[in-house]
């Protein structure tokens, strides 16, 4: 028997066994709607919380100059931003309070913060240029704060030991994790000076082991061990493997009990359709079809209804989750409507052997 044909009696066997196509249709979806309903949001969770841990914030590797002894030099900046596992790096010096000299003593001082490395990965210029040596830019919130209506001015340290101004060419706002300079002003530091605190960016938490491992290994053997301190993501990556992990099990679990309960349904339910159906299959054996064309046969019957209901189930359970804002991908629900059917189609094979191996005569004498 061709597929054709196979496909046009499957057709016409599934309407007329209205019934028992119903109940697979149902069956598959409410597959699918617990699966997505339930492992879906799992696996949107998942998402989630790896975006949260992997965001900018927490993947922020910060080593400390404690005693402002110079260790955090340009040159390791640029190995740490070179290596294999990071995004960015940059050195921030302590801020020093700025006002604005126009203003003179009675301004409100902001903070002011030298940067070494590139000024792009710490902020994103939003007015002007970036500066030169000699120059700053303002952050927009700290606009108000100086007295200034537009980035354009001269601030000065506000400390009088220290008399260096630095002239506005530019507004920014800060690159995440960075959000504490969003209060004052950034400047390029001079050739030559040192940095009191390394930021590295990792490109994914779950190197933060090699990361910190790399950087401590920049600054060789320290004559005092406690001249520098360390910030690493390393516990925040552990703990993101485990939540992933304990997420993913769970997931995985529900995943089987859905399957596996509906595949037991829709096989019930297709050997019940095969008893009732007993003299049509075995009228079809007398007449000469083959073995494998029943088993083919039952097999398209029964994917016939479990496509509409698994597409039906996952409509319906992409709205549940749309409806609590934890829709999962697509690709997760077209996989659930594959692993649905491939359930419904494998539930079919025991029964449908059964029939293509029954007697036809015995079946056909069978009042």
């Amino acid at each position: 028997m061709n597929l054709r044909t196979l496909l046009r009696e499957a057709l016409a066997t599934a309407w007329a066994s209205k019934v028992p196509s119903a109940l697979v249709c149902l069956i598959t979806a409410a597959m699918c709607i617990m699966t997505i309903s339930t492992v879906g949001r799992t696996a949107a969770a998942e998402d989630q919380v790896a975006q949260r841990i992997n965001s900018a914030g927490a993947r922020e590797l910060v080593v400390t100059d404690k005693k402002s002894a110079g260790l955090i030099s340009a040159s390791l900046i640029a190995m740490a931003a070179n290596f294999s596992v990071s995004d960015r790096a940059v050195g921030l010096s302590s801020p020093v309070d700025v006002k604005n000299t126009v203003i003179g003593d009675g301004a409100e001082p902001v903070p002011a913060w030298a940067v070494t490395g590139e000024l792009e990965s710490a902020v994103r210029l939003e007015s002007g240029r970036y500066p030169g040596p000699g120059e700053a830019l303002v952050s927009t919130t700290a606009l108000a704060k100086l007295g200034l209506q537009h980035p354009v001015g001269v601030v000065g340290i506000a400390d009088r030991e220290i008399p260096v101004d630095y002239a506005i060419v530019g507004s920014y706002m800060p690159l995440e994790p960075f959000d504490n300079l969003s209060q004052g002003v950034v400047f390029k530091a001079p050739p030559g000076s040192t940095a009191t605190n390394l930021h590295l960016i990792l490109s994914d938490s779950s190197q933060a082991a090699a990361a910190q491992r790399s950087v401590i290994g920049l600054f060789g053997q320290l004559n005092d061990p406690e001249a520098i301190s360390v910030r690493s993501p390393l516990q925040l990556a552990q703990l993101h493997d485990e939540i992933v992990g304990d997420l993913g099990a769970f997931g995985r679990s529900m995943l089987y009990g859905s399957l596996g309960i509906g595949a037991l349904l829709v096989a019930v339910v297709v050997f019940a359709d095969i008893l009732v159906r007993r003299k049509d299959l075995g009228r079809r054996r007398a007449l000469g079809a083959k073995r494998n064309d029943i088993v083919q046969l039952m097999l398209l019957r029964t994917l016939i209804p479990a496509v509409a209901g698994a597409l039906a189930g996952m409509s319906v359970g992409l709205g549940i989750t749309m409806s609590t804002g934890t829709a999962p991908p697509l690709a997760f629900c077209f996989g659930v409507v594959v692993l649905a059917l491939f359930a419904a189609g494998a539930s079919t094979l025991v029964p449908a052997a059964y029939a293509a191996h029954s007697d036809p005569v015995k079946v056909l004498r069978t009042p």
